[in-house]
């Protein structure tokens, strides 16, 4: 009888600490800001190389050569929206931005 209330107050005392411990995590903040601002984190499409373009999910190759022919030809982008003739354009438009002040250089 005696073991029986001693593992009664030992299994007690497990759940009050794990409740304690649940409580403790709540109130931690396991998610903490990142340094980075959403835009710091998207690809340049004016100023991207054909390596940089092909880090863009949806965007092989052929696309990447076809964006910088593309912003040859316009002289640089001015407005996301010029490049709906991408394929996935839908898909891609989260990963880029046009800087302001950015310049397009060959």
């Amino acid at each position: 009888m005696k073991i029986n209330q001693e593992l009664l107050s030992f299994q007690s005392l497990i759940i009050g600490l794990l409740i304690l411990f649940l409580l403790t995590l709540k109130s931690i903040n396991i998610n903490p800001k990142s340094k980075f601002k959403e835009n710091d984190l998207k690809i340049d499409i004016n100023t991207a190389d054909i390596i940089t373009l092909q880090r863009i999910p949806y965007v092989g190759e052929k696309t990447a050569e076809l964006i910088i022919e593309d912003r040859k030809i316009r002289g640089g982008y001015t407005d996301i929206n010029q490049l709906k003739w991408v394929k996935n354009f839908d898909k891609i438009k989260p990963y880029i931005k046009i800087s302001e002040e950015a310049k397009w250089t060959e």
